[in-house]
């Protein structure tokens, strides 16, 4: 480990610890004659030797978790958390260990480097090299992960690094030298590295520094962490009621806002870029979003007739990515929400609660415009819900739908206990985008299943327009080859306690994510957004 020209003394030891120059064993020498000992180590490289191992610790834990839980094709766990893992607000947790851990291992190696020359061979300059390089791996491809820029091979590239690094690399490399300190030094270990004596307040001041910089830069808060998040609302002088084709307003006059999501399954590379423009008119905001989506999907869990029956075309109803449709989705807390403008997106998912890629939960409330292919897009509306605090009683446990009218919206074409539709059209004129009209839909009869040929694909999806709260928000879809182009409208203020209330002049934050076939494994990114209404 690393020297300094002056050392500072501590009291009653008998022994002085100095790296022995060229001696791989790199044991320590004794000099009996001393009743004082002096450290080594500068007083920050002291304190930091304690705090990085605590956040490396914590890193590790929480980022099994989040491993675990992640696509099935990548996890080791098939993404799935098991329930001897750490659960609830992981990824808090973990950005929340990063902003310790980012700095403590800057200064680290820093001060570690520094002193390199001074360094002893052997088996612990191995490791400390291992654990200093390995930690500025972690650091250096952060970043590309929370907030995915170029090709798709740069994030696999950044991914695979932060991935061996973190579970594998640096818990062996910690391990290694937790087991040779406390065997080979350990009467060495708190006096060498106590973390108070001979304090230095300079260094320590300048550790700060650098903390609060590479703290307030991992949550967003410098200037060039903050560039090219807002979505500008340009003001328009149309009518609403002269509004029938969203396409033809003044999309031109709109700035874009672009947007890398990463981590979905479906996608090319589990990434899609969404483009955003808004506009509003005073009475009510328009916003249309596109993302690339090679794949048109309209299908939710359908049911295939056979000659021997029924087959429910499903390969796991609670986290489904074959026989599933695209979604989108745009959150907005209805009242600010400190966390969620530092961690963004974080600051509502949990990991595990026995739920396929967790659970979301806010004690805040948020409102959630969540357009579907098959069951809001074919009635002309995205699917209002909200989140609110964590409830294990309830079947979302924090995810709600907003108010609406019974017999209104979609119905699932299925049960868990019986093994054919509840429902079939009445006739194929009645089966449209992937769902069956609910005015043409008669309870299923043997009688009617009767005169369906085999291979007939029946949509797991029964609708009609939601009427109430969860219809406010409207839209129009397109799918044009390679990417979904999607417009939405509604009224800046619904007068609902679950909508947030948009205003001119006002800015308000936001986070988007996109879903490529899939029911719960979206593409994403933890950057809060913010929408901003022009005047």
């Amino acid at each position: 480990m690393p020297t300094e020209s002056r050392t500072h003394t501590i009291e009653s030891a008998s022994e002085v610890h100095r790296p022995a120059s060229g001696n791989s064993d790199d044991r320590p020498t004794k000099s009996p004659g001393k009743k004082r000992r002096s450290t080594p180590y500068p007083h920050l490289f002291r304190l930091l030797h304690w705090l990085i191992s605590a956040a490396l610790i914590f890193s590790v834990v929480t980022g099994l978790s989040l491993h675990a839980s992640a696509e099935p094709y990548w996890s080791m766990f098939r993404g799935r958390v098991a329930d001897w893992m750490l659960q609830g607000r992981v990824t808090w947790l973990h950005l929340l260990s990063a902003g310790v851990f980012v700095p403590s291992v800057i200064a680290v190696a820093i001060i570690y480097f520094r002193f390199a020359r001074a360094i002893p061979k052997g088996r612990r300059r191995i490791t400390h090299v291992l654990l200093v390089v390995g930690g500025l791996a972690m650091v250096a491809t952060a970043p590309l992960l929370m907030r995915p820029v170029g090709p798709n091979w740069v994030y696999f590239v950044a991914r695979a690094i932060h991935g061996f690094t973190g579970l594998i690399l640096l818990p062996a490399a910690l391990l290694w030298h937790v087991i040779d300190g406390v065997t080979a030094y350990w009467k060495l270990l708190i006096p060498a590295f106590h973390p108070t004596r001979a304090p230095r307040w300079g260094s320590l001041a300048l550790f700060v520094v650098l903390a609060t910089a590479t703290t307030w830069s991992l949550y967003g808060e410098m200037p060039w962490t903050t560039a090219g998040k807002t979505l500008v609302a340009a003001r328009i002088d149309i009518a609403s009621e002269t509004i029938d084709d969203l396409s033809a307003l003044p999309w031109e006059d709109a700035a874009p806002l672009a947007i890398e999501l990463a981590n979905g399954v479906g996608f090319e590379g589990g990434r899609t870029e969404v483009v955003l423009k808004a506009l509003h008119n005073g009475d009510e905001l328009f916003v249309l979003a596109e993302w690339k989506d090679r794949t048109l999907n309209r299908t939710y869990l359908p049911w295939k007739k056979t000659p021997d029956g029924w087959q429910h075309l499903a390969t796991d109803t609670k986290d489904e990515s074959v026989f599933y449709e695209d979604k989108f989705s745009l959150i907005f807390p209805i009242e600010h929400d400190p966390e969620f403008e530092r961690f963004g997106c974080a600051a509502y998912c949990h990991v595990g609660g026995g739920r396929a890629f967790g659970y979301k939960g806010s004690d805040v409330p948020v409102d959630v415009w969540h357009w579907k292919s098959v069951r809001s897009d074919p009635l002309g509306q995205v699917d209002d819900k909200y989140w609110a605090e964590v409830d294990f009683e309830a079947e979302d446990v924090g995810r709600h739908g907003d108010p609406k009218e019974d017999g209104t919206g979609y119905s699932k074409n299925y049960t868990a206990d019986v093994d054919h539709p509840l429902w079939l059209p009445r006739d194929e004129s009645f089966v449209e985008l992937g769902r069956i009209i609910r005015e043409g839909a008669v309870e299923y009869s043997e009688e009617a299943a009767a005169a369906i040929p085999a291979g007939t694909i029946v949509p797991g999806i029964v609708s009609n327009p939601f009427v109430g709260d969860r219809g406010d928000v409207r839209c129009t879809s397109e799918h044009l080859g390679d990417r979904w182009r999607l417009y939405i409208r509604r009224k800046l203020d619904t007068g609902s306690e679950h909508d947030v209330r948009f205003e001119p002049g006002k800015t308000y934050g936001f986070a988007a994510a996109a879903f490529d076939q899939t029911s719960k494994r979206h593409a994403y990114n933890l950057t809060t957004y913010h929408l901003h209404l022009a005047p």
